[in-house]
């Protein structure tokens, strides 16, 4: 005997707003930084109930606020982001934050907005609509911060060790399998019918199938890099930010080299220095190959560090000699002092690295003091020491993004590690460092390689073939940390490394045709 359905109020705009505000909620404390990750499993159902039955511009609106209102949450160092970059008073900096919040808010509303659309035209549940379309907007929407929704698991190392087979998009689908199921339970409940057991039955079998994969996987792994050979590493925390490059220039190389003596001194047989990004504060001409004076003659230690490389040549305004490129650059110098590689950086930070429209606007350059013009990295080589060991390089926001580590590793080649060097002083003393690092540890399992991964004024970590974040420093502390770091020798791929993120471009082909399904049928 079932029971039939029941008749519902129609709920006003205020308060589905508000189930929106409620889903962005759970969605940025379910987030990192906050970290109750269990949350992220269940933050989408308010926000569906809050669009059920809506037409789509106010789907649009609910979605609006629910995206705004969560990266707000999320991102709110972005207005100390903005003071360090630009001359803006906190007001017009307050304000940049909240348009860029509204802009990034925006893939929430979109794949929201194709979920009431799916409902309307095809009569398909949210909960098949979900996983196709959040992983597939996930990966082309343009941010200036990528995140995907999976990064919120980076705790939860069962779940997340399917990265190594779909990439994001697969985790990402999983999630809104769940949240899709749930919402299908609640639904079922509050309208007074039965669920549709397959709504319910695929979501749990997933989630199932993910976490034993997992649970199988993960003393696999654990067992591969106990038995792998080790390199030994020291991470160099000097605790100086950007601006101390040049407000404390003398003591910004000095303090790294100080660091860098101790640790070499009371560790005899270390393989590795790492210095994090813009570690030297000088131009080097991308000529020079002694790099002895600059990481200490006496040292002993091959060092890999970041710094700002030029290219001499003709100025074509003056016609003199003059720099007429700069990089952001991670160099590795051998024990020997000799340069023995080159990384520049190919990812270029909008505003920070490359200022766009400047060559058309030059105004904008007055407003942004504290930007720089790099030249787009071009070389896809590993940084090789002496003794062959590879390492793939990653500079900054680079270790965010996964498919530039899959784009070196098959014009390089196998690697037998990960190594990042990155400046997160720009962000102050908030979420941001904690973000990057947990964002950073994902690359780890997508390649299955040890990531090394060394900054200015934190987080600076080691990170396992696992994913987890075996060992860090604090934030905005002057430490050194030395551990042990695993290195595969094998040329094996894993399967992301393989097919990369065709999971996202399959889902794109069903969204498509989804949209002709419902024009024909319109």
């Amino acid at each position: 005997m079932t029971s039939s359905p029941s008749t519902e109020p129609e709920l006003g705009l205020v308060p589905r707003l508000a189930l929106a505000a409620l889903a962005a909620v759970l969605y940025f404390v379910g987030y990192i930084g906050f970290d109750q990750f269990y949350l992220i499993w269940f933050c989408f159902v308010p926000v569906l109930f809050a669009v059920r039955g809506l037409s789509g511009r106010k789907t649009l609106l609910v979605g609006v606020v629910f995206g705004t209102i969560t990266n707000m949450g999320g991102f709110y160092w972005v207005i100390h982001l903005i003071q360090e970059f630009t001359t803006l008073s906190l007001p017009l900096a307050t304000l940049g934050y909240v348009l860029l919040c509204v802009y990034q808010g925006g893939l929430c509303a979109l794949n929201i907005w194709v979920v009431r659309r799916a409902e309307d035209r095809l009569g398909l549940a949210p909960v098949w609509v979900l996983p196709v379309v959040v992983p597939a907007v996930e990966l082309v929407y343009p941010l200036l911060f990528p995140s995907f929704i999976g990064y919120s698991q980076y705790q939860f190392l069962p779940i997340i060790q399917i990265v190594e087979l779909f990439g994001m998009p697969g985790l990402s689908a999983i999630i809104m399998l769940v949240n899709g199921g749930l919402y299908e339970l609640l639904l079922a409940r509050k309208t007074g019918r039965a669920p549709v057991r397959i709504r319910l039955a695929v979501p749990a079998a997933a989630f199932v199938l993910t976490l034993v994969y997992g649970l199988v996987r993960l003393p696999m792994v654990e067992a591969k890099q106990a038995d792998a050979d080790k390199l030994h590493v020291a991470l160099i925390q000097t605790n100086l930010g950007a601006r101390d490059k040049k407000l404390r220039a003398e003591e910004f190389l000095a303090r790294h080299l100080e660091m860098s003596k101790a640790v070499a001194r009371d560790h005899k047989d270390l393989d590795l220095i790492v210095w994090p990004e813009s570690a030297y504060n000088r131009l080097i001409y991308r000529n020079r190959m002694d790099l002895a004076e600059i990481v200490g003659p006496e040292l002993g230690v091959p060092v890999v560090f970041g710094a700002i490389t030029g290219d001499i040549g003709d100025d074509p305004k003056t016609g003199r000699r003059a720099v007429i490129r700069m990089f952001n650059t991670v160099l590795l110098v051998g024990a020997d002092g000799q340069r023995r590689g080159l990384f520049d950086k190919m990812e270029l930070l909008a505003f920070g690295e490359t200022i766009p429209f400047a060559d058309t606007f030059p105004f904008i350059l007055d407003l942004l003091p504290f930007g720089s013009m790099f030249t787009r990295g071009t070389i896809y080589e590993h940084l090789t020491l002496e003794s062959g060991v590879t390492l793939l390089p990653m500079i900054c926001y680079e270790d965010i993004i996964p498919a530039l580590p899959r784009r070196i590793w098959d014009r390089a080649g196998p690697a037998h590690a990960l190594v990042n060097v990155t400046n997160d002083s720009w962000y102050g003393d908030s979420h941001e460092p904690l973000m990057h690092l947990a964002m950073a540890a994902f690359r780890s399992i997508e390649t299955r390689r040890a990531l090394i991964r060394s900054t200015n004024t934190g987080i600076s970590a080691f990170v396992d073939l696992t994913g987890r974040i075996s060992a860090r420093t604090g934030q905005w502390t002057q430490e050194s940390l030395v551990r042990e770091v695993p290195i595969i020798s094998d040329k094996s791929r894993t399967l992301y490394l393989v097919i990369g993120d065709v999971l996202a471009y399959l889902f794109w082909g069903l969204i498509l045709a989804g949209f002709v399904r419902a024009r024909r049928r319109r």
